[in-house]
C-alpha cells in the first residue's frame, strides 16, 4: 500500500468523520431545539395558569377589601348613631349644683325614649355591630324598658314632680342602664380601634 492510498484512505474516513460529525451536530440541534420547544410550550402553560390563578386570586381579594371597606362604613355608621344617643342619656348641667340623683330623675323620665331609640338603633345597625356590644344594647333597651315600666307607676304621665325623686328601684335601674350604656360605649370604641368585625 502506497502513501497515496493512505491518505486517500485516511481521507476517506476523515471526510466521513466530519460528515459524521456534521450529522450529529445537526440531528443533535434538531432534537434539542425540539426538546427546547417542547419545555418553552409547557412553562409558558405553566405561567399562563398561575397568571390565571394570581388573577382570580386578585380579584378574590378585591372583592373582600370592597365588602371589608362597606362594612366598615356600615360599623361606623352604626357607632355614630349609638354614640349619638349615649351622648343623650346624661343630661347636661342645667343648673351648677346638681349632683347624680338630679341626672338620675332626668334620665329615668326619658328611659321610654331611650329604650325606643335604642330598638331603632338596632334594627337598623345589628348587622353592623359585634355580638358583644349587641349584647349590651339589647340589655340597656330592656332596662330602660324596665325602668320605664316603674317610672310609669310612680308618676302620672312619666314626669316627676319638682321636688320629687325616683324610688330606689327605680335609682338602681337608672344606675344599671347608665352602666350598660357605659359598656356599650366602650365595647363599640373598642371595636372601631381593633379593626375587626365579628359577626
Amino acid at each position: 500500500m502506497s502513501w497515496d492510498d493512505a491518505l486517500k484512505i485516511v481521507g476517506a474516513l476523515g471526510g466521513v468523520g466530519i460528515v459524521s460529525a456534521a450529522i450529529a451536530a445537526w440531528i443533535g440541534n434538531l432534537v434539542s431545539s425540539r426538546v427546547m420547544e417542547k419545555q418553552k410550550a409547557m412553562l409558558a402553560e405553566q405561567l399562563e395558569t398561575h397568571k390565571d390563578l394570581l388573577l382570580r386570586e386578585a380579584d378574590r381579594n378585591r372583592l373582600l377589601l370592597k365588602r371589608q371597606e362597606l362594612m366598615f362604613e356600615r360599623e361606623f355608621d352604626a357607632s355614630v348613631a349609638f354614640l349619638n344617643l349615649h351622648n343623650n342619656v346624661v343630661p347636661e348641667s342645667w343648673a351648677p349644683d346638681l349632683d347624680w340623683s338630679d341626672a338620675q330623675v332626668r334620665i329615668a323620665e326619658k328611659l321610654c325614649t331611650h329604650e325606643r331609640d335604642l330598638k331603632k338603633l338596632l334594627d337598623k345597625h345589628s348587622v353592623a355591630l359585634s355580638k358583644e356590644a349587641r349584647k349590651l344594647i339589647s340589655s340597656a333597651k330592656s332596662t330602660a324598658n324596665s325602668g320605664s315600666v316603674e317610672v310609669a307607676q310612680e308618676t302620672e304621665e312619666g314626669d316627676y314632680a319638682p321636688g320629687d325623686y325616683p324610688s330606689d328601684i327605680v335609682c338602681k335601674i337608672v344606675d344599671e342602664f347608665h352602666e350598660l350604656m357605659q359598656q356599650a360605649e366602650s365595647q363599640i370604641r373598642l371595636d372601631l380601634k381593633a379593626g375587626t368585625f365579628d359577626a
